[in-house]
């Protein structure tokens, strides 16, 4: 099968982990890439692929046509955002099943994607997401509240869609909890791993003022990033209780969070209220799989699976959440994250994604 992605990202390397597991050798994955590998993003990950391949970003469709041909593909699998990429394997195989899997929808935000995209290219958002979803052979999306915007914005079949969340392998659990520094200071550590962005205007990954009011609040915010934004070492600089890490490789990473009491998943939702109420991030998984209790505002879909699964607190603000923690058994809390965790893996859940396979390609 064929992965396309413009930046290989966590979910697809997910993905991978639990194909590997479930069908072993029985499968081949090529990577259809345009910005760079997963080991030279991450650290690691391309081990888990038989061929990453580098794309020309000015003839997308015969690239995409020549994977096809040359590795003989049965199924392409691509994966958002953007969504051009699956656009361009829609226009370039008529014969090979296409899944477009919706990380996010881009036309439910009101800031940019990326960095450089500029108005032309925002304003080719809903044709490609159009595109994207309408003409695949079938929809992967992230959470509930994506298909629900998906299937009420455009035409697509129900019966070929599948909603698969960011599970983390159970491989990634760490193997050794380290002393959670609170217990040497008797303070709270929060830690926030991921995305952070001081350069688009309005954008959800603009952290800078919560992180303040965290630490104006007498909590500690540990962050590590995917990639370095220079004002958040500044910020760092400003308080004792900001903490900027900069980059861990994720198989570091996971034992580096049992440190600290609690994961961070609250987002800036000044301008992008509508799109976060609709995410459910990697970083969610992550955190319950290194045994910390979720901490977010009201974003809807994250708070729907942070009440229904017991894992995490959920609060309108910086005071609210100083409250909860006075009044909430935390201990009692952490004891059953690490029990549920266990049914939120990819080796629990990847036969929902073999067995969609199987019914795109019948």
């Amino acid at each position: 099968m064929l992965f396309l992605q413009s930046q290989p990202c966590v979910r697809a390397l997910k993905y991978a982990v639990g194909l590997r597991h479930a069908l072993g050798d029985e499968i081949q994955i090529i990577f259809g890439y345009l910005n760079r590998t997963l080991t030279e993003f991450y650290g690691h990950g391309d081990e888990f692929f038989d061929k990453f391949v580098k794309l020309d970003p000015g003839n997308l469709v015969k690239g995409i046509r020549s994977l096809v041909k040359k590795y003989k593909v049965e199924l392409i699998h691509s994966h958002n955002a953007p969504d051009f990429l699956t656009v361009s394997a829609i226009r370039a195989v008529e014969d090979v099943p296409i899944i477009h899997d919706c990380h996010e929808a881009l036309t439910i935000r009101k800031t940019r994607y990326a960095v450089y995209d500029d108005e032309e290219e925002v304003s080719r958002y809903r044709d490609y997401e159009k595109t994207a979803n309408e003409q695949s052979d079938g929809r992967i999306y992230v959470t509930e509240g994506v298909k629900d915007y998906i299937q009420r914005m455009y035409r697509v079949d129900p019966e070929r869609d599948l909603v698969f969340n960011s599970y983390v392998s159970e491989s990634m659990f760490p193997k050794i909890f380290e002393e959670k520094l609170s217990e040497r200071d008797g303070q709270t550590h929060i830690v926030y791993i991921g995305t952070v962005t001081s350069r688009i205007e309005g954008s959800h990954y603009d952290l800078r003022e919560i992180f303040r009011e965290i630490a104006d609040h007498g909590m500690h915010i540990h962050i590590y990033v995917n990639y370095t934004d220079e004002a958040y070492p500044r910020l760092a600089e400003t308080s004792k209780f900001i903490h900027y890490h900069g980059h861990l490789d994720r198989r570091l990473l996971f034992q580096e969070m049992t440190r600290y009491d609690f994961g961070w998943a609250g987002f800036n939702a000044a301008k992008n209220k509508e799109h976060l109420d609709v995410m459910l991030p990697n970083k969610v998984m992550e955190y319950i799989a290194c045994g910390l209790p979720v901490l977010s505002y009201p974003h809807k879909t994250l708070k729907e699976f942070i009440e229904r699964h017991r894992v995490g607190l959920v609060f309108n603000d910086i005071q609210e959440l100083t409250e909860l923690l006075e009044t909430e058994e935390t201990d009692e809390m952490r004891a059953h994250i690490l029990e549920k965790r266990y049914e939120l893996t990819l080796e629990k859940n990847i036969w929902k994604v073999v067995d969609f396979y199987n019914k795109i390609l019948t």
